[in-house]
């Protein structure tokens, strides 16, 4: 930013006294007339002319800063610092709830980011803890994407029909994930989305619901590959058929296990779960503050909720409390996507300072 002052050397006093601004150059040095100062990407060039005044927003999270801790700073000719707190993960208190949301036919959809349509799979989002979306894209081709992380706990991104090429930090080339398959992307990793097929489809499950993206300028990708590397103690996980196994759990019902509750220490667990048609899976009570979502990727059923029966459609979810027992019996043959949450614990468990 181009800024104009009365007095060169007392405008480049105060702010590199007061927020940390490096001189660059002054020119000439017996008269300045001009000068640029530099800090975190932030440029400015001071000129002498008639002072309009003008406030610069620095983020401010270093106790051992010479920063001053007011949030505003007046210098001279009108020029005010203002210091900002970096964003901070918040975490609402999760607000549990059964319910049974809209299927394909039902759902409403709005557009987002990048032309992406969007479907609220939650609408309450457990009181904004959680979010649970049904993404698409109807025309295949490039996405305008770029390289970016998240400030969250979780993130899980299923591929429920079509496909989706991608790239992640440290796992080598882009590859494609398929129907069926799915990846959880451990809190500030960075990717980027490359390509999609025709009618592609995820599901995002997000912890917090709402989070920051955070713009990667300087790491390109891909970048190689690092098997043993950890992003807050969480480890990156590609579940498709290189590593998918079923395993029986009932009569008529299999399970397949993703490796997402050992990869997150215990903060989510997914798996799928596949039921032929008039089998039936009960999900039991678990331990408080552990919310479960469970979404129809396909097939239909129905739901046993106390007294009550619903019908489960294809695409949609439910949401169940931790002390509540739920029967699901399968009307056709039917796949599930189950998510549970660890909630019991703070921000600080998962994400000491020390990681």
């Amino acid at each position: 930013m181009s800024i104009p002052v009365s007095s060169i050397p007392d405008a480049v006093e105060f702010l590199r006294t007061t927020a940390d601004f490096l001189l660059q150059r002054i020119h000439p040095a017996d008269s300045p007339r001009e000068a640029r100062l530099v800090r975190d990407g932030t440029v400015i060039d001071l000129h002498v002319g008639v002072p309009h005044g003008v406030t610069i927003i620095l983020e401010h999270d270093d106790p051992g800063s010479s920063c001053p801790p007011a949030r505003e700073v007046e210098g001279p000719d009108g020029i005010i610092i203002r210091f900002a707190a970096h964003p901070t993960l918040v975490v609402p208190v999760v607000r549990e709830e059964t319910t049974v949301g809209d299927g394909d036919a039902d759902g409403a959809w709005h557009v987002g980011r990048a032309g992406m349509e969007y479907r609220d799979l939650v609408p309450s989002r457990l009181g904004g803890a959680v979010i649970a979306s049904n993404i698409r894209l109807r025309a295949a081709g490039p996405v305008p994407d770029y390289v970016h992380h998240h400030d969250v706990l979780f993130q899980l991104i299923f591929c429920r029909r079509g496909w989706v090429k991608v790239v992640y930090e440290d796992q080598g080339e882009p590859f494609i994930l398929k129907s069926g398959d799915c990846v959880i992307q451990p809190p500030g990793i960075r990717h980027r989305v490359l390509e999609n097929s025709d009618g592609m489809e995820v599901v995002e499950i997000g912890y917090p619901a709402e989070h920051m993206t955070n713009v990667e300028h300087d790491l390109k990708l891909p970048n190689g590959t690092d098997p043993s590397r950890r992003w807050h103690g969480q480890a990156f996980v590609r579940y498709d058929e290189t590593n998918r196994t079923w395993s029986s759990v009932g009569n008529g019902i299999e399970r397949s296990g993703t490796g997402i509750f050992e990869a997150t220490a215990g903060l989510a667990d997914v798996d799928l779960l596949h039921l032929d048609a008039n089998s039936c899976f009960t999900l039991e009570p678990v331990d408080a503050d552990h919310p479960r979502l469970v979404f129809v990727v396909s097939g239909s059923a129905l739901v046993k909720l106390d007294a009550t029966t619903s019908d489960l459609p294809e695409g949609a979810t439910l949401s169940l409390r931790s002390e509540q027992r739920a029967e699901i019996t399968a009307r056709t043959v039917t796949t599930l996507l189950r998510v549970v949450l660890d909630a019991a614990r703070d921000v600080g468990y998962w994400r000491p300072s020390d990681r």
